[in-house]
């Protein structure tokens, strides 16, 4: 089973390299190139390092290896947004994801938020909608930036 673990510092590297990896060898056979050339680009060390600043990285580690990450990130007073939330190719199927979502889900700004959001890929809306999360634009429609979003809200 693996664990998940709050972000250390020294973590950026892996989680970085983890990023990319499934970005070109999963999301690129359902994304658009230019969404992951700007997503490759963008998930350098030092961005995942200030993103776990700026929000509540975990690791999903097994073993020693990181195998998965997702943050939670304040989007306004009563919201929160998931993002960055991607595991290695080799465990995705194996109820990895749910474990990482039930962990994130949980977060002290997911618990206090009355709307959770988070930006899609294709590949991933079956796994988001099991999980009880909309689209507010429409059954599987992207908005007008062209993204897939999902959201859960706790009332309404």
């Amino acid at each position: 089973m693996a664990e998940i673990r709050r972000y250390l510092p020294g973590d950026e590297g892996a989680v970085s390299a983890l990023l990319r990896r499934t970005l070109l060898e999963v999301n690129a056979h359902y994304c658009p190139q230019v969404e992951i050339d700007w997503l490759y680009a963008r998930y350098t060390p030092e961005t995942v390092a200030q993103i776990a600043k700026d929000g509540h990285m975990y690791v999903m580690t097994e073993e020693v290896a990181i195998v998965g990450t997702g943050t939670v990130v304040r989007t306004g007073e009563r919201e929160c947004e998931i993002i960055a939330a991607f595991l290695l190719p080799e465990v995705i199927g194996r109820g990895l994801g749910a474990q990482l979502f039930d962990v994130l889900e949980t977060d002290k700004w997911c618990e206090e938020a009355e709307r959770i959001w988070l930006t899609s890929s294709v590949n991933a809306l079956d796994f988001y909608e099991k999980r009880g999360y909309v689209n507010p634009n429409g059954y599987r429609t992207r908005g007008a930036d062209n993204l897939l979003t999902m959201e859960k809200r706790k009332n309404g």
